[in-house]
């Protein structure tokens, strides 16, 4: 009995993480505004500081709540709908766990760089803070954190799509609605224009949410990871 309700703790652990995964990134990612420069960095200023200060101690208490715990359940939430494809295809499903983790480990290394950036807002800007920003997002441990979280989170959630949906583990609708986050992710990040990357984002936190929610669902089936 005891080993019959920690199996059950399991896949209620991991269907809560498979929701709070996409609701706190949301979180994180709605509360800062959008800013018409560009979003990694120019020649002459730190963008995301000015971004920082629009949001205000509110819209920063909230990202990086949100942040905070998207680091704790975006891996886990990943590896949960992997797991469910194991027993059906191993092979799969190991290399989707495997990028999965591979892809959020550096989450929580770079909520770094836009808490530098809330700090030098707080300060008051200035050329050689901004300096110090450019230079903190740029040099090789962040650039080497953003590589590997950007292929890493991008291509394991195809692949998770791809499992849950050949396996029918979820209706074909939510795997499209979680693999075209990755695409439309990719978009969103190479438009400058202010209102196409407010439509991008609300997309895709909403398409993450709608993919999620039916594989959530699965893995509380009793049957789900056996």
């Amino acid at each position: 009995m005891g080993r019959v309700r920690a199996y059950d703790v399991q896949r209620w652990l991991l269907a809560a993480c498979i929701v709070l995964a996409p609701l706190s990134l949301a979180l994180y990612v709605l509360s800062w505004p959008e800013n018409p420069a560009p979003v990694v960095v120019n020649a002459a200023a730190a963008a995301p500081v000015a971004t920082s200060a629009m949001a205000g101690p509110t819209g920063n208490a909230l990202h990086f709540v949100g942040g905070v715990a998207a680091s704790f359940f975006l891996p886990a939430g990943y590896l949960g709908m992997s797991l469910l494809g194991m027993r059906r295809s191993p092979g799969l499903a190991t290399a989707a766990a495997a990028l999965s983790l591979v892809g959020w480990v550096p989450w929580s290394g770079l909520i770094g760089i836009d808490a530098l950036a809330w700090d030098v807002a707080q300060a008051g800007p200035t050329p050689d803070l901004d300096a110090l920003w450019l230079r903190h997002n740029g040099d090789a441990v962040m650039v080497s954190y953003l590589a590997i979280y950007v292929i890493g989170h991008l291509v394991s959630t195809v692949l998770i799509a791809v499992v849950l949906g050949r396996l029918r583990i979820v209706p074909a609708w939510a795997a499209w609605a979680f693999a075209l986050t990755s695409p439309l992710t990719m978009a969103y990040f190479a438009t400058h224009d202010l209102t196409a990357r407010y439509v991008l984002r609300d997309l895709i936190c909403a398409l993450w949410v709608a993919g999620a929610v039916p594989a959530a669902r699965a893995m509380l089936r009793a049957d789900a990871l056996a």
